[in-house]
């Protein structure tokens, strides 16, 4: 019973290493397949002399967080209006505790 135990554990430990390695060799395989497609894509760009091709480079970076600013811009402002209508006002709670006419709804 115990020597059946052990072997299962063993079993499993063994298992969970395959899993743990081959995930590694997963993310391994994705990150150079991504830096693959990057570098084909700026393929074009690095056979540039090198003054445009940094001034295209650097054009890409502002490019990039002239977006990311945007993008933030728009959640905060998206953020701003979900805060002003989830804040609740005192006009609102005091109409469903007297009615909609301004009547006590005690019957």
């Amino acid at each position: 019973m115990i020597h059946t135990k052990d072997k299962q554990e063993g079993q499993r430990r063994a298992m969970q290493a395959e899993r743990e390695e081959l995930q590694q060799a997963t993310q391994r395989f994705l990150r150079s397949l991504a830096r693959t497609g990057g570098s084909m894509a700026l393929l074009p760009v690095t056979r540039l002399p090198r003054e445009p091709r940094q001034h295209f480079l650097a054009a890409g970076r502002e490019f990039t967080r002239g977006w990311a600013a945007l993008v933030r811009e728009f959640a905060d402002g998206i953020e701003g209006l979900a805060k002003e209508t989830s804040t609740p006002t005192h006009d609102g709670e005091d109409a469903h505790a007297t009615g909609a006419a301004g009547e006590s709804q005690e019957t």
